[in-house]
């Protein structure tokens, strides 16, 4: 390090006074890129790690900012800046930065870096690629630098910024707390500050001499002009907010107004080329603020107003960020933002008032007038719903006003919002539903409750059941069961086959009430019974299985038979009945019967099935021989009929014949072969005995043939047949 180098800077001693400001407007996009790129400081960005390491480059700034090596020392301007980025893009917008500071100043870069250079140096940090000269005289002069707190260097860092945006007001505070000591150790944040004093003078005068003087137009356009040079006067924008407003203190030219949310929409004249900037001021607010989302056009929404207060608008016209003239103000609006979204439903005597409270408020008062309503308060927290119980029939009215904490320590209310709501008469609720079953079949219902009102039994889709004393509109209940009804003695069955849940509802108008609910198993009707007779006096039944049974019970006088519908399917239904006539009754049964069941088992009535006596119609063949040695040959036929009921006709007796090759298999049925004798069920029911010759064509003493007897006509199933011996039919 060249010696002497603090006189020729004209800096008082051998270093002279160090930086406390860096006072330059890229500094805060400077010390961004140096985080990303993993710097301490801006510095670290100008040598290679490895040169800086080994000690053969290091960079000076205490005599311009340059770097150096072993026997060369180069300045670093603005074209070697740009050329150290390209080589390394690592670092290039942090080198980029430096550039730009240097090319404004080239003092200003080498005070940016000792800036950031002292907090390192002060706790002791090494490795920063500093000349070691350079170091061991700003260690020295450390001690008599005066050291900044965080909130100092904040302000510090901000008066650069401040002052490009014309916010001098900002600057003059941010000066006051870094402090004199620093102002005065500092020259050019003395002279910063001196400038600062200057300008900031002339606006108090021209701020003075607009409040004192009784011209409208000359004080606007001093406020203007104070604006045009501090950007942040909120005394001038004050003064032009009081020029603004209607000498009634109503709107002049925007009109404010409370919206959903909490928010308040503000609207005004919108000027062709004119851009706005909407404020809020109010006697419990610092300083105006501004409303975001303002701009062109005449409409601006404010989504989080101060609660409590009592606020203005202003809507200022803006070229270039400044105001042009005096703005457009609202009347005072109290922000207190009311209940939303009231909605009042009645139930059993008694009204269920529900709100929606405004995220900002710390209560809610409720009152109900009405017919015999208690008035006054009912005093809620951050409640959002309200049963007012115990209530008459009649028309009521709901007010509620919403409460906000007041910045002041109180409370503020908001405007009142009503509702009305009407308590109708309800039904009372049934208590209890039993579903009994008869002793023969179907069922009846019953209950405790309901007095004066209707009973509905209707059935509650699966799931679906609303607990007993649930509130409900009489039109949304499902149809009312068409086959039962409440407190009918009889005992009923649906026509067909029925598994559900049968709940109670009591209506009573437009309303209803659920009750208890019982669950249903009833089977379906046996469909279409018959019965035949077999040998042995055994009868077999046909039927159609029922629909939900699980088993059927045939009973008959004498004995019972339950069977399972895969038995049915199986082995049919045959019971022992004997020869004479019987009656036969086929019940449905539910699949559980047994005690404790889920549901309660419904017996359908029985079906009867009308099983007449065994009738028998029995024939044989009457033979004689025509000579010794001969075979015997049919010449006649014996009929007889027992056990049919004289009154009905019995069917008709048919004998076919089949002979020569088409003897080796009998008659499958009456057109299959030659009709040899046809006898009318009616005659045949005459007599108990019948002898009929059989005619002589064909001739029965040429064998081969084959005869059979068929029953032919009504009634034919239920008339047993019995044949004689097959060899006397069969003969070969």
């Amino acid at each position: 390090m060249r010696r002497g180098f603090g006189e020729r800077l004209g800096l008082p001693g051998a270093l002279g006074p160090l930086p406390l400001a860096p006072l330059a407007t890229e500094y805060h996009a400077l010390t961004e890129a140096q985080a990303a790129a993993g710097l301490r400081y801006a510095g670290e960005a100008l040598t290679d790690p490895q040169e800086a390491a080994d000690g053969s480059a290091f960079v000076s700034v205490l005599d311009g900012v340059a770097l150096c090596g072993p026997r060369r020392r180069r300045l670093l301007d603005g074209p070697a800046l740009d050329a150290l980025a390209d080589a390394r893009p690592a670092h290039a917008p942090v080198l980029r930065l430096l550039a730009a500071i240097r090319r404004r100043d080239p003092a200003l870069l080498r005070r940016v870096l000792l800036y950031q250079l002292l907090p390192l140096l002060r706790q002791r940090a090494t490795g920063l690629g500093l000349d070691p000269a350079e170091v061991r005289v700003l260690a020295k002069a450390l001690p008599t630098v005066p050291v900044l707190d965080d909130r100092q260097r904040r302000a510090a860092e901000s008066l650069a910024r401040l002052w490009s945006a014309r916010r001098l007001r900002g600057c003059d505070r941010a000066v006051a707390a870094v402090g004199p000591e620093a102002l005065a150790a500092d020259p050019w944040l003395a002279a910063f500050e001196a400038r600062l004093r200057r300008r900031l003078g002339r606006c108090d005068r021209m701020l003075a001499e607009a409040a004192a003087g009784t011209d409208p137009t000359g004080a606007e356009a001093r406020y203007l002009r104070v604006l045009a040079v501090t950007a942040d006067d909120d005394e001038a924008v004050r003064g032009l907010i009081r020029l603004g407003t209607a000498p009634d203190g109503g709107d002049s030219g925007l009109t404010a107004r409370p919206a959903a949310g909490g928010a308040v929409t503000l609207s005004w004249p919108d000027r062709p080329g004119v851009r706005w900037r909407v404020l809020r001021t109010g006697s419990g607010l610092d300083r105006p603020d501004p409303v975001r989302g303002a701009g062109a056009g005449g409409s601006a929404v404010d989504a989080d107003p101060p609660v409590g207060l009592r606020v203005r608008y202003a809507a200022f016209p803006v070229r270039d960020g400044q105001p042009t003239g005096a703005p457009l103000v609202s009347r005072a609006l109290l922000v207190a933002p009311a209940v939303e979204d009231v909605a009042v439903e009645d139930g059993p005597a008694r009204l269920t008032v529900r709100w929606r409270l405004p995220r900002t408020a710390s209560g809610v008062v409720v009152t109900l007038t009405g017919p015999r309503a208690a008035a006054g308060h009912h005093t809620l927290d951050r409640a959002e719903e309200h049963v007012f119980t115990g209530l008459e029939p009649g028309s009521y009215e709901v007010r509620l006003t919403a409460r906000h904490p007041s910045p002041a320590g109180g409370t503020v209310d908001a405007p009142e919002v009503a509702g009305s709501g009407t308590v109708h008469a309800w039904p009372r609720p049934l208590t209890g539903l039993t579903a009994e079953p008869g002793p023969e079949g179907g069922v009846r219902f019953a209950g405790h409750g309901g007095e004066g009102a209707e009973v509905r039994l209707v059935v509650w889709p699966e799931g679906a059941a609303p607990a007993p004393g649930s509130e409900l509109r009489a039109a949304d209940l499902p149809a009312p069961l068409p086959w039962a009804r409440y407190g009918d003695p009889g005992f009923t069955t649906p026509d067909g086959a029925f598994a559900g849940l049968v709940g109670a509802a009591t209506v009573l108008g437009e309303r209803a009430l659920a009750g208890p609910a019982v669950r249903l198993d009833v089977p379906g009707p046996v469909g279409a019974p018959r019965a035949v007779r077999e040998p042995g006096g055994r009868v077999r039944l046909f039927f159609d299985w029922p629909s939900g049974a699980g088993t059927v019970r045939a009973a008959w006088d004498g004995g019972d038979l339950t069977a399972s519908r895969s038995r049915y399917v199986r082995e049919g239904l045959r019971l022992p009945l004997g020869p004479g006539p019987a009656r036969v009754t086929l019940q449905p049964l539910a699949p559980d019967e047994r005690p404790g069941a889920a549901a309660v088992p419904v017996r359908r009535a029985p079906v009867t099935v009308e099983v007449p006596a065994e009738a028998v119609v029995r024939y044989r063949l009457l033979t004689r021989r025509r000579g010794l040695g001969r075979r015997a040959v049919p010449y006649a036929v014996e009929i007889s009929a027992h056990g049919h009921d004289p009154a009905a006709p019995l069917p008709a007796f048919v004998l076919v014949h089949r002979g020569g090759d088409r003897a080796s298999a009998r008659p499958r049925h009456a057109e299959d072969g030659t009709e040899l004798l046809r006898v009318d069920g009616t005659e045949l029911a005459a007599a108990p005995l019948h002898t009929l010759p059989l005619p002589p064509d064909p001739d029965l003493s040429r064998p081969p043939y084959a005869l059979r007897a068929f029953l032919l006509g009504d009634g034919a199933g239920a008339v047993r047949l019995d044949e004689p011996a097959l060899t006397t039919l069969v003969v070969r």
